[in-house]
Order: structure tokens, then C-alpha cells, then sequence
């Protein structure tokens, strides 16, 4: 992160209740802006859900992963609303980087700590793995994007043999369960 992130632009935090706000300017690289985290673990996986951004980006610049938007919208387990192939490929490099960071979390916390890094891995090893099948079946990728989504799937997919305790998968599997419905409710 040092090497890519070299500004930090304040940002007003959102509407009371609503979390934190963080982005990324592509036109910008190594710049990130964010509101005041709550927590060190929402500082941590914020910097580096935005330090995928930026990385992505910077590769964007040299190699076109997606073809030109064909208009169609995908579901994806981290937003409220429909996302085209360019936005899942931004959110499925994102979240392998956060699932990299619950993954070795995970082994660092005890109690309902550890229990809680369990499941952010569980679910998001989950969700970016079914939004890079989303990817890869959905013809929007180019030959270099074909490769780049496949390589991330081969390492989500070495993460689910990982095992996860019964409680925090069942977290996982719940919250990703509601975000789906209320996403149902509000797309359809």
C-alpha cells in the first residue's frame, strides 16, 4: 500500500447510519479518499478494498479486461444496484484483495473476534467467486480479461476448501442471503 497510495483525501461521512464513504479516482492513481473509519478493521479493509481500485486501474491503462459495455447489468454482493462487467471486475479484484485480508485476520483474532474475520472471509471468498463465474460466462471479457478473472477464481477457489467454524459460516451464508432479497426487492 505504501508504494501505491500516496494521498489521502478527507471525505464527509455519509448520512448518519450509512457507514463510511471511500473512493478512488482513476485519474488520479495513489490518491484515495475516505471518511473517518469506525474501526481499525474498517480503516485496514478499506485501504485495501481502494488499493485494488487503484492497482486495477493502473492496469486498465495498459490492457482493456472488458470489451465495450453492451448495456446488460449484473448482480453483485456488494452493491445495491445493477453493475455492468467493467463495475463486477472492479468489485470482484476489490474483494479478492479483502477476503486476503480476512484470510490472515483470521488466524490473528480469538473469541468473537475470530469468529466475525471468519465469516467477512467466508462471505467474501464466496461472493467474488460467484461474480468472477458471472464474468466468466458473460462473454463482456476480453482474451487478457478471460485470463485475469480466471486466475482470480483458481485462488478463490483455493480459499473455499479452506474450512470456516459452522457459526461464522452461518453468518456469512445469512448476510449474503439478505443482501440478495433486499437486492431482489429493490432491482426487480
Amino acid at each position: 500500500m505504501s508504494a501505491a497510495i500516496t494521498v489521502f483525501t478527507p471525505l464527509a461521512p455519509p448520512q448518519e447510519g450509512m457507514g463510511m464513504a471511500s473512493a478512488t479516482s482513476r485519474e488520479t492513481f495513489g490518491c484515495i479518499a475516505m471518511s473517518t473509519p469506525p474501526d481499525a478493521h474498517a480503516l485496514a479493509v478499506t485501504l485495501t478494498h481502494e488499493t485494488q481500485h487503484a492497482k486495477l486501474s493502473a492496469l486498465l491503462d495498459v490492457v482493456p479486461l472488458t470489451k465495450p459495455d453492451n448495456g446488460r447489468r449484473y448482480y453483485a454482493p456488494w452493491r445495491p444496484d445493477p453493475r455492468p462487467a467493467s463495475g463486477l471486475l472492479q468489485g470482484t479484484y476489490a474483494y479478492v484483495g479483502v477476503t486476503d485480508f480476512w484470510e490472515r485476520q483470521r488466524h490473528l483474532e480469538s473469541g468473537e473476534s475470530a469468529i466475525r474475520a471468519n465469516a467477512e472471509f467466508a462471505r467474501w471468498r464466496s461472493g467474488a467467486r460467484q461474480v468472477a463465474g458471472t464474468l466468466l460466462d458473460s462473454g463482456a471479457l476480453t482474451m487478457e480479461g478471460e485470463v485475469f478473472v480466471s486466475r482470480m477464481a483458481r485462488r478463490l477457489d483455493e480459499w473455499a476448501r479452506e474450512p470456516v467454524p459452522a457459526a461464522a459460516a452461518a453468518l456469512a451464508e445469512g448476510a449474503a442471503d439478505r443482501h440478495r432479497s433486499l437486492w431482489r426487492e429493490r432491482n426487480q
